[in-house]
């Protein structure tokens, strides 16, 4: 089966059906791409030390973490058309958040102060930001989980709010949304902003740009998060180094 997949195709067709924002596409797109050329044809036979030796090219760790998670997507996708293909970017080689430079958490004190923040926030789009921050803070969600929430994820029941998060390792589960952090997604979604071919009120991302479309992961999310950090004068020194991952990573103000 792998002799008749092409890998383009099947890289192709991954960035479609992917939630992604459109520079994510790009930077996974470009990467898998130089994977593949890379590799050439072994694609289909990689293993993980072929993933370690390719990576090594860079020292730095975030950069390393990167192209684990896109080769580990990337192979996840095509093991949909052929299970017999061994994923050769296992989660062993990706550095965890917490071993990543610059992506410091928050102290349990800066957690609840960052939740002043957002309420008091009133800068570009507050109420999307205040969502926003209240999903990755509240409910731990990394940038590349809470952006790709579709409005159709949130599900209420009769007691509570819960949201299919996409996983790390692939596939998704229900995590139930603690009772602000849902409020404040209901508190945005009469400000969300729709485009034909990109959202309607009913259908696509939960959170979306001023022109309708998904976020990206980054920049756009993490320029979000140190804006609102940048307005609280006790978290200013936070806006230069600020990242969702630091902020889903720091201690929960909504639990105990």
């Amino acid at each position: 089966m792998t002799g008749t997949l092409d890998p383009y195709s099947v890289l192709d067709d991954w960035l479609n059906t992917k939630p992604l924002g459109d520079s994510a596409v790009q930077n996974y797109g470009r990467e898998v791409t130089r994977w593949i050329e890379h590799i050439g044809p072994k694609v289909w036979t990689a293993r993980g030390r072929d993933v370690k030796n390719w990576t090594a090219r860079t020292d730095n760790d975030r950069t390393r973490a990167f192209l684990v998670s896109a080769l580990r997507g990337y192979y996840q996708h095509a093991q949909t058309s052929d299970p017999t293909i061994v994923n050769p970017a296992p989660k062993t080689l990706r550095p965890s958040v917490e071993d990543l430079p610059g992506r410091p958490a928050l102290t349990r004190t800066e957690s609840t102060l960052y939740v002043s923040a957002l309420d008091r926030y009133d800068g570009l789009m507050p109420h999307r930001a205040r969502a926003l921050g209240y999903l990755v803070l509240g409910r731990g969600l990394r940038a590349h989980q809470v952006v790709a929430l579709d409005l159709t994820d949130i599900v209420r029941e009769q007691h509570r709010t819960t949201a299919r998060v996409t996983l790390k390792g692939g596939g998704t589960e229900f995590q139930e949304l603690p009772p602000p952090v849902a409020l404040a997604v209901e508190d945005y979604l009469p400000h969300r902003r729709t485009a034909a071919s990109y959202s309607s009120a009913e259908a696509g991302p939960l959170l979306t740009s001023g022109r309708g479309r998904r976020l990206d992961p980054a920049p756009s999310v993490r320029d979000l998060l140190r804006a609102v950090a940048s307005t609280h004068p006790q978290l200013t020194h936070l806006a230069d180094t600020l990242t969702a991952d630091g902020l889903a990573a720091s201690p929960n103000p909504f639990l105990g």
